[in-house]
C-alpha cells in the first residue's frame, strides 16, 4: 500500500499526507518546539527570527520538526491550485522559460521529463517515504548520518514546487486571493533553509528576484 494518500478537503482542494503520523506526547521536546514555532508564527513574530534555533534545543530535532511542518504547508499551498495544474496547462515541470526540472528517484535513475502534476506527485510521494522512514526521521532514537543529507535533498526538491507555483500559477493564486498565504509560507521556507544553509544558492536561482526582496 502506498504511503501517499490523496485527500479532498471541504473546500475541494487536494492535500497530500504521509501515512504514518509520528506521535510525540505533550511535554516532549518535539511537542514543545512545535508549539513554540506555531506561537511565533501565529502572533506576527518576524519570521526570520522565528526559524532560529531556540536556546538549549537540539539542532537536528529543530530541523526535523520544521521540515515536517514545511512539507505540510507546501502541500497546502499546492492543494489550493492543484486543479489548475494539469498535463495540458503544465506539460513539463518548469520554473520560468529557462528552468525545467527532470525527475529521478535516485542518482542511479535516468532523469525523465514529466508533466508538472505528475512530477509533483512523485516528489510528494518521495518526501513522504523519507519522512516515514524511522532510520532518517527517528521518533525516539538518535539521528543518523543520513539525516542532514536527506533533509537537504527534501528541501531542495520542495523548493521546486514553490518555484513552479510562482512562475506558472501566480495569476491564478492572485485570482483566488491566496497570495498573502503563499507568500507567508514561502517566507517561512526560505528563511529556514537560509538560516541553516540547507539549500544551495544555485538551486534557489529560479526565485532569486523574489528572494532579493525578502533580504
Amino acid at each position: 500500500m502506498p504511503l501517499l494518500r490523496l485527500l479532498k478537503g471541504d473546500n475541494g482542494t487536494r492535500e497530500f499526507k504521509y501515512k504514518r503520523q509520528k506521535k510525540h506526547p505533550d511535554g516532549s521536546s518535539y511537542h514543545t518546539l512545535k508549539q513554540s514555532l506555531k506561537a511565533s508564527l501565529g502572533t506576527g513574530y518576524i519570521i526570520r527570527e522565528s526559524v532560529k534555533l531556540p536556546e538549549g534545543e537540539d539542532l537536528n530535532e529543530w530541523i526535523a520538526m520544521n521540515t515536517v511542518e514545511l512539507y505540510k504547508t507546501m502541500n497546502m499551498c499546492y492543494g489550493i491550485l492543484s486543479e489548475f495544474c494539469t498535463e495540458s496547462t503544465c506539460p513539463q515541470m518548469t520554473a520560468g522559460a529557462k528552468v525545467t526540472y527532470y525527475w529521478a528517484e535516485s542518482k542511479k535513475d535516468k532523469p525523465v521529463s514529466l508533466p508538472a502534476p505528475d512530477y509533483i506527485e512523485h516528489l510528494i510521494l518521495w518526501v513522504s517515504e523519507q519522512l516515514d522512514n524511522p532510520d532518517i526521521f527517528p521518533v525516539s532514537s538518535a539521528f543518523g548520518k543520513q539525516f542532514l543529507p536527506t533533509v537537504k535533498k527534501i528541501l531542495s526538491r520542495m523548493f521546486r514546487v514553490y518555484a513552479h507555483i510562482f512562475h506558472s500559477h501566480w495569476e491564478k493564486v492572485k485570482a483566488l486571493g491566496a497570495e498573502a498565504h503563499i507568500n507567508t509560507c514561502f517566507k517561512h521556507f526560505y528563511f529556514f533553509v537560509s538560516e541553516f544553509e540547507l539549500v544551495e544558492e544555485k538551486d534557489l536561482q529560479p526565485l532569486q528576484p523574489l528572494i532579493d526582496k525578502l533580504n
